[in-house]
């Protein structure tokens, strides 16, 4: 299992333009990747006017085939030139899942996830969903070591995200030596306590005392969910 993390950051203003074209355009065109989706999110903190979307597929071949299929459809053709004038950069990322089951809860190498299962959550229920991607940046080699000290002292003290975690991933093609964690929250008030209550732990403030010689960086930033249905099944209403 890999998954592919794009970011669209948009000109600004139009993020919302960009969520009108993929209405627009439909869905059943894009069936093979809607397929492997995960969610499309719009930052609230961090790039401003930037729109990620998350995909897990079988392998990079199951990638290419699934994404690399549509570009010939003639019925794109005429999405295409509506939506790139949007944009200001496109980029992607592939990652693998964490060697760490604790981590991956949802999407591990034999199995992950697929819009055919149950949400996360219930946006009827959390009507303010925040989801959080950290990214630590570790010096070169040090990727081993980070597992076995986050397996060791973080996980411990992470008790109070468990049920808040989507995944945790490592680079496979990009920038080398990033990890990648993903939690959802009940708005920003949930993800303060959870987090606080992490850092009061004995255990976390080991483990960051530990991790920070290999730790070059971390970064964080807030999202929230598509407002389009279809482009958020990690979250959507499962009553009738």
């Amino acid at each position: 299992m890999i998954l592919e993390h794009r970011a669209y950051t948009m000109k600004p203003g139009l993020s919302e333009r960009f969520y009108e074209t993929q209405i627009e355009r439909g869905f059943d065109i894009v069936r093979p990747i809607m397929e492997r989706l995960i969610g499309y999110f719009t930052t609230v903190s961090g790039p401003t006017d930037q729109v990620v979307h998350l995909y897990a597929f079988d392998s990079l071949e199951d990638w290419h085939d699934r994404l690399h299929g549509l570009y010939g459809l003639p019925e794109l053709e005429s999405y295409f030139p509506k939506v790139r004038p949007l944009m200001l950069a496109q980029e992607n990322h592939i990652l693998l899942p964490a060697p760490l089951p604790a981590l991956t809860p949802h999407f591990s190498v034999g199995s992950y996830w697929t819009p055919d299962d149950a949400p996360l959550a219930d946006p009827a229920e959390l009507r303010n969903i925040v989801v959080e991607e950290e990214i630590t940046s570790l010096t070169p080699g040090a990727l081993d070591k980070y597992w076995e000290l986050i397996e060791r002292h973080g996980i411990p003290a992470m008790t109070p995200l468990e049920t808040n975690r989507i995944g945790c991933f490592s680079m496979m093609v990009g920038a080398l030596h990033q990890v990648y964690h993903y939690w959802f929250f009940d708005g920003h008030d949930d993800r303060t306590r959870r987090h606080n209550a992490v850092h009061m732990n004995p255990d976390w403030v080991t483990f960051q005392k530990e991790v920070r010689p290999i730790v070059v960086k971390r970064a964080s930033k807030l999202m929230v969910p598509a407002p389009v249905p279809e482009m958020m099944p990690l979250f959507r209403s499962v009553g009738p």
